[in-house]
């Protein structure tokens, strides 16, 4: 019986998990998982004050305006502001909006394109970022 119960809510976890990545919610309450919290890692230590003046990154996740200017446009609206990078919650909703626009995701390609841009994946300069980021699973 208790078997039953620890399948019944092993199930339950790993299909709302497989949800979650496959076609994540902009406007639900946030859930960070190991990719989401190796980029941010990788890009603030976590820092929700991170600035670097050299790009004009922002935030935990350390957003440039291209990158604002990319969300809003794959959303078909102007939903978030330059001050919206400060926000972490914000910032996290602006990363699940590239991770949800990706085609075929894989963390690999996801990363790559938070990093350089929509065709990320496809660029030698993004293959070291993903080391730092794949390093960061094992933490």
């Amino acid at each position: 019986m208790k078997q039953t119960i620890l399948s019944i809510s092993l199930l339950a976890f790993i299909s709302t998990q497989s949800m979650w990545y496959d076609n994540p919610p902009i406007e639900q309450p946030i859930q960070i998982d190991t990719l989401l919290n190796a980029v941010m890692a990788v890009e603030s230590n976590f820092d929700t004050m991170a600035y670097n003046s050299k790009e004009n990154a922002a935030g935990v996740l350390q957003i440039r305006p291209i990158m604002v200017r990319e969300v809003n446009r794959l959303l078909g609206e102007d939903k978030y502001t330059l001050k919206d990078r400060w926000n972490k919650a914000k910032s996290i909703e602006m990363f699940n909006v590239i991770r949800s626009h990706t085609k075929n995701p894989t963390d690999e390609m996801i990363a790559r394109n938070w990093n350089g841009g929509w065709n990320g994946h496809k660029k030698q300069s993004t293959l070291k970022y993903w080391q730092k980021v794949k390093k960061q699973f094992k933490k």
